[in-house]
């Protein structure tokens, strides 16, 4: 999650800036919200973040937004959001009709909830599926470059990528009972398209037992390497959001079986 949290603090950024000038402004060190040089940043890293997505597109083939699950996910939360902010703020200004602005502003709190629900869309929708793309290409190539550097007789190689746990902070109580995320590739050696299936024992630091999964059949051209998918691989997500199995400890070792067939 490294890759995505720098890339989510990256685009924190320009509101940052206006968050703090708004406090300034407050504190009477300036008069008004620095608007400008945020925005300039702003729209950098949007276009910035347009070249790049650009470019997973081109050479990776992953499409530029979301689908429809995902991006339904993210619209239904900032949808959620705004209810609970328009009622809570409808119901204050009836029950406080008439109270002076420092102690009620509805006018201010529509701005927030516009702003909040918008960066709840902006990052969701743009930001954090950059990040998961940027992490998603970054183990795609870390496996080819392992791969290539190995030499193997194997009609199929199988490659343990990682094993960590999808919390932005690792060190937090939120991420104490978080399941680890396995990520295991899947490369056919032939020059023939090929049905493949793996069956991979995850080992924990001690080389016990964590759990035994068979990947789902997957066809592979030649050559072609993947993620290794299973009954637990989310179809739902986008390819790049997407996981082997999960496991309860943090995989350390493996040991795998293949086999393979024409396909029919």
């Amino acid at each position: 999650m490294g890759i995505i949290a720098t890339v989510i603090i990256i685009f924190l950024l320009p509101f940052i800036w206006m968050l703090w000038s708004s406090v300034d402004v407050k504190n009477g060190k300036r008069e008004k919200i620095e608007w400008k040089k945020p925005g300039i940043l702003f729209l950098s890293l949007i276009l910035i973040s347009v070249i790049v997505n650009t470019y997973f597109y081109n050479f990776y083939h992953l499409p530029f937004f979301q689908n429809s699950f995902e991006l339904m996910v993210v619209f239904i939360m900032a949808g959620a959001f705004l209810l609970f902010f328009a009622i809570i703020n409808i119901i204050v200004s009836i029950k406080y009709k008439g109270a002076p602005k420092s102690f009620h502003n509805p006018k201010a709190i529509w701005i927030f909830t516009g702003v909040f629900c918008f960066v709840i869309l902006f990052f969701g929708t743009w930001v954090f599926p950059l990040g998961q793309k940027a992490s998603y290409t970054y183990k795609l190539d870390k496996a080819i470059e392992a791969l290539s550097e190995e030499e193997t007789n194997e009609e199929v190689s199988v490659l343990f990528m990682n094993s960590e746990q999808e919390c932005l902070r690792r060190q937090t109580s939120s991420c104490y009972n978080e399941e680890y995320s396995n990520y295991f590739y899947v490369k056919n050696n032939l020059d023939e398209e090929k049905e493949v299936q793996v069956r991979i024992r995850a080992l924990d630091a001690n080389q016990n037992e964590l759990k035994i999964v068979e990947s789902n059949i997957m066809t592979l051209d030649g050559g072609e390497l993947r993620l290794v998918e299973t009954e637990e691989t989310n179809d739902r997500s986008n390819v790049w959001s997407r996981s082997s199995f999960k496991t309860d400890i943090r995989t350390h070792y493996y040991e795998s079986m293949f086999r393979f067939r024409d396909v029919e």
